[in-house]
């Protein structure tokens, strides 16, 4: 099946139904490893970014599981839910753009609209900012409600045609040369006020937890600042975190092992 560049299906959608459809004809044996995403983006000439999204899918509707370090599996007896994990900065904006992505507002308003987003974003009270308001829903329903705040002057350069097509956040790396470089992300928990809870269809009250995420450039500028709303009877997030350097044991086990070999091993700091 041909990928067909420039027409209005996205290539990571035409990976996603390529890869589906090899699951389902048994191409891809279930228990053992897909292609790595070095190997899908050599075969269909394609960017991690694309690889990682169709990926992203096929772990959401609990066909393939992926671990850190070990790559992508087909999941074994059938489809089941499984976690997607966040590692990095494109692992976020992936996650941004998943399922129904419906954009509903996009405006200009004053920072004062949102006390957090002027300070994430550094902009006075009567600053204008760009925000864009949107929906993400799955099968079971809406379950993220966004609030995406911009400085004015990147927010006017951004093409309102791509908002329901592409991640804001790389129409900002595209239209404006600014690539995200680092993220700060806040977990936050709240009450389902009167616009959130017609959002996402609970009650007024209801818990709900917040993702706060401040994009920077690689300078420190920030350049995005967005506040999710999610059902947490819909969503669910697993951040995987990894030791910086060797415990003491594996220290002198390895410093133990250079010895039996007769060398020596220098780690950097």
């Amino acid at each position: 099946m041909p990928m067909r560049r420039g027409g209005p299906v996205p290539l990571y959608y035409q990976l996603l139904q390529i890869l589906r459809a090899r699951i389902g004809g048994g191409e891809y044996v279930r228990g053992a490893p897909l292609p790595t995403d070095e190997a899908l983006m050599k075969e269909f000439g394609v960017s991690r970014h694309t690889v990682r999204s169709a990926l992203h899918q096929l772990v959401a509707e609990g066909l393939v599981e992926r671990f850190p370090g070990r790559g992508s599996f087909i999941v074994e007896g059938g489809a089941r839910p499984s976690p997607w994990s966040i590692e990095a900065v494109e692992d976020l904006i992936e996650t941004s753009f998943v399922d129904t992505y419906t954009v509903f507002e996009t405006r200009l308003v004053e920072a004062r609209v949102d006390g957090r987003a002027a300070v994430a974003l550094g902009a006075a009270p009567t600053e204008r900012l760009f925000r864009v308001r949107s929906v993400r829903s799955a099968t079971a329903g809406p379950y993220a409600y966004s609030n995406v705040f911009f400085p004015a002057d990147i927010g006017a350069k951004l093409p309102r045609h791509l908002f329901s097509e592409r991640p804001l956040i790389l129409l900002v790396e595209e239209y404006c040369s600014l690539p995200a470089f680092r993220t700060r992300q806040v977990a936050l928990a709240a009450a389902a006020d009167r616009e959130a809870a017609r959002r996402l269809h609970v009650a007024i009250g209801a818990p709900l937890l917040v993702l706060e995420r401040t994009y920077y450039s690689r300078d420190g500028r920030p350049i995005e600042h967005t506040r999710n709303v999610y059902r947490p009877d819909r969503y669910e997030q697993v951040v995987t975190f990894l030791r910086r350097q060797d415990t003491p044991w594996e220290a002198s086990a390895a410093s133990a092992f250079q010895r039996s070999r007769g060398g020596s091993h220098v780690r950097p700091h």
